[in-house]
């Protein structure tokens, strides 16, 4: 991975920065300097296609806002077919090389790759669905509770509400908890 340099104040113009300017610039080994005026994402410090593509499936990952079911749902949707698709080129590039190669430390990476990719993709069909026990509100209080018929409405009314917000709460943690176990599968791939 390429050292990232941060230039407060360049001295002259270039691609991405007039004069004055802050900005970053990288130079990998074998190509020429990199320009940027932010920090450079993990997918821009690698020349491999293959770790560039699994590090953006990371980035893209983490960037979402997933606050329900059904956008976790295509989330996954999307994470699964880019793998899918990953997975492919690799396999793609196995099938393309000639059979003395195949066996070769690099056939054995690629097949490592292809193995990786199908791994994280049932990984994620095995994130669980979300489920909520409701707590009814006959079973946490007896009729004995309540001095008369608006007491007793009034706190059903108040343990509606409670429900409502432990749900939308336990939601939200099963939404973060399931992106965190997808970046987790995803970053796996990197072999």
């Amino acid at each position: 991975m390429p050292r990232v340099h941060h230039v407060k104040s360049a001295r002259k113009d270039n691609p991405v920065a007039k004069k004055g300017e802050s900005y970053y610039w990288w130079k990998f080994r074998y190509g020429g300097k990199r320009y940027s005026k932010t920090p450079p994402k993990p997918s821009q410090l690698t020349q491999s296609p293959y770790f560039s593509s699994i590090r953006s499936l990371v980035e893209m990952i983490e960037e979402q806002e997933v606050r329900d079911e059904d956008m976790l749902n295509d989330l996954k949707e999307q994470v699964r077919d880019e793998l899918e698709s990953i997975q492919s080129e690799c396999q793609d590039s196995l099938d393309n090389m000639p059979d003395a190669l195949q066996y070769s430390p690099t056939g054995e990476l690629l097949q490592e790759r292809i193995d990786a990719c199908d791994s994280a993709i049932s990984d994620i069909d095995m994130i669980d669905e979300f489920e909520f026990e409701e707590e009814s509100f006959e079973d946490k209080y007896d009729e004995d509770d309540f001095a008369d018929d608006k007491e007793r409405e009034e706190m059903r009314d108040q343990h509606e509400g409670d429900e409502d917000s432990r749900r939308e709460q336990e939601l939200i943690e099963w939404c973060e908890s399931s992106v965190s176990e997808m970046i987790e599968y995803v970053s796996n791939c990197e072999v």
